[in-house]
């Protein structure tokens, strides 16, 4: 690790990953490192983690719980992905568990193979809508692996910035709008037949979850249902492979975007109201921590829905 590449620690910051039991309710420590940050936790059919840090992609096995051992950066397993640029912490496991999809820095999506790494196929081709410069930022992807949920932002030669949610074929790269207009939307992420991500178009400023599902046609909202409307700024949602969840990162008001560094809560609210459900409930607070950028950018659940993976980064 070079540690000139990627998100860098502050002074006295730890980086941390925890795995949440679910039915127990309760969080364990499994990676602690000084020296290296790691970011947005997926979770393959074994129980390994694939983190992004200084730019890479890396491979962690949690120890056995009740070991009571903490991992630290030697523990880590860097995937190669020779001709792939510096990847942020956009990255979605393919349903057949065999690769990954990395958002890189230069704005491409790739995809690189599980577990050994090697030669990765580029799936977008940004170069084909200049002078409109474009970035591919992913969140989902479908349980059969037909689409890919991204956030697409564009810049127009006007100086024009623009963030919306795209479903993008993973064999073309041939990208469909789902929204497009000039409200930022983020963390989108495919269940069923909806697609299922937060926007501030209910409260300019102010990121809320919400669903839809997608019409026929470009740039088309058939159904725009929102889920939250608090005063809490809400991001990036999570419904568990099993549907019965919904994890989200919920930051205090008035926060701008998902910054780091920032106390933020992970919250809980039936999987349901991504399925039309509209029943009145009160989110549950899992955790309160000392994070944002970085703690569950994509989806952190376990195949089988019993736990998830997250990220903090609390300064001594």
């Amino acid at each position: 690790m070079t540690g000139d590449r990627g998100r860098q620690l502050l002074p006295g910051q730890t980086s941390r990953v925890h795995v949440y039991d679910v039915a127990s309710r309760t969080s364990r420590l499994v990676f602690e490192s000084r020296s290296v940050l790691v970011e947005a936790p997926n979770v393959r059919a074994d129980g390994t983690l694939v983190l992004n840090g200084d730019g890479d992609l890396w491979l962690l096995t949690p120890p056995a719980p009740g070991s009571g051992t903490v991992l630290d950066e030697t523990a880590l397993v860097r995937v190669p992905m020779p001709g792939v640029d510096e990847i942020n912490n956009d990255h979605v496991l393919d349903p057949s568990g065999e690769s990954v999809v990395v958002s890189a820095r230069d704005g491409e999506l790739y995809r690189v193979p599980l577990p050994d790494g090697g030669a990765a196929d580029r799936i977008t081709d940004t170069a084909a809508v200049l002078p409109v410069v474009r970035k591919y930022y992913l969140h989902g992807v479908a349980p059969d692996g037909s689409a890919l949920a991204a956030i697409v932002g564009e810049r127009t030669p006007e100086g024009v910035w623009t963030t919306d949610v795209a479903l993008v074929d993973p064999a073309s790269g041939a990208t469909t709008f789902l929204t497009r207009d000039e409200h930022p939307d983020d963390g989108c992420t495919v269940v069923g037949d909806v697609v299922v991500f937060n926007t501030e178009r209910f409260t300019p400023g102010t990121a809320q979850l919400a669903w839809l599902r997608p019409g026929a046609g470009d740039a088309v909202v058939d159904t725009l249902v929102q889920i939250t409307g608090d005063d809490r700024v809400n991001w990036f949602p999570h419904v568990s492979p099993d549907g019965a969840h919904l994890l989200y990162l919920s930051y205090e008001p008035g926060v701008q975007g998902h910054p780091a560094d920032h106390r933020v809560e992970l919250r809980l609210l039936p999987g349901s109201l991504v399925r039309g459900a509209r029943i009145a409930v009160v989110p549950e607070t899992l955790v309160a921590l000392d994070g944002g950028q970085g703690t569950v950018n994509v989806p952190p659940w376990s195949p089988g829905s019993r736990w998830f993976a997250y990220c903090d980064y609390p300064v001594a």
